[in-house]
C-alpha cells in the first residue's frame, strides 16, 4: 500500500475560516474603494498596486486581525522584518440575545452591535482597512525603518523629516542606530 504524503493531503483539503469566506467576498465588492488596489503576493497576504512592496496587507482570521507588516527589500528580494502595525482586530468576539455581536474587549465599554458575525467582522475589522490605506498611502508619506542597534521600528508618517521627532533623535544618537526611508507611492 503506497503512503500519501501529508502536504498532499493538505493542500487538497485546505480548511477555510469563515471569516477568510467573509474576507474575499468583501474584498471582491469592494476593491474599488481602495485607492491602491490589494494584489495577492503569493504568501498568504496582499501588497498594493502601486504602493512599496515593502509593505504588505496580512489578515488573521482566527481573531480576526488585519495588519501591515513593514519590511526592507533588499536588492535580492529578500524581505528584513521591521515591525508590523495593526489596523484592527477583534479580540473577544460575544453575542448578545437580542442585541447581536459585538466586540467585547473595548476599553471603553461602548459597544457596536451587529445583527450577524460577518456584519461585524466587515465593520469592525475589513472595512478599517480602507479607511487607514486611503488616508495613508499618500506622496505626502514615507515609510521609515528604524535600527535601533539590535532592535527595529517601521512607521508610515509626513515626508518632512523635521516633523520626525524619533527619526531627529536616531540622527543624534551616533551609537550605529540608523533609518531607512522609502516612499510609498512607487509610481511617482
Amino acid at each position: 500500500m503506497k503512503k500519501k504524503k501529508l502536504s498532499k493531503l493538505n493542500k487538497k483539503y485546505r480548511f477555510f475560516h469563515k471569516s477568510e469566506t467573509i474576507f474575499r467576498k468583501w474584498l471582491y465588492e469592494n476593491i474599488n474603494r481602495f485607492n491602491n488596489k490589494p494584489t495577492p503576493n503569493g504568501r498568504g497576504g496582499y501588497y498594493f498596486k502601486g504602493i512599496t512592496k515593502a509593505i504588505t496587507l496580512h489578515i488573521d482570521f482566527r481573531l480576526p486581525d488585519a495588519y501591515l507588516s513593514f519590511s526592507d527589500i533588499n536588492e535580492n528580494d529578500e524581505d528584513n522584518l521591521y515591525d508590523f502595525y495593526s489596523i484592527q482586530w477583534i479580540g473577544n468576539q460575544k453575542y448578545h440575545s437580542t442585541k447581536g455581536f459585538y466586540d467585547a474587549d473595548r476599553v471603553d465599554k461602548v459597544y457596536t452591535y451587529h445583527n450577524s458575525y460577518a456584519a461585524l467582522i466587515i465593520n469592525e475589522v475589513y472595512e478599517p482597512i480602507i479607511e487607514y490605506c486611503n488616508a495613508n498611502f499618500t506622496k505626502e508619506n514615507a515609510l521609515y525603518l528604524i535600527n535601533y542597534h539590535g532592535s527595529t521600528e517601521g512607521f508610515i508618517e509626513s515626508n518632512v523629516e523635521t516633523d520626525l521627532i524619533k527619526i531627529n533623535k536616531v540622527k543624534l544618537k551616533n551609537d550605529g542606530s540608523f533609518y531607512i526611508k522609502n516612499k510609498i507611492l512607487t509610481n511617482i
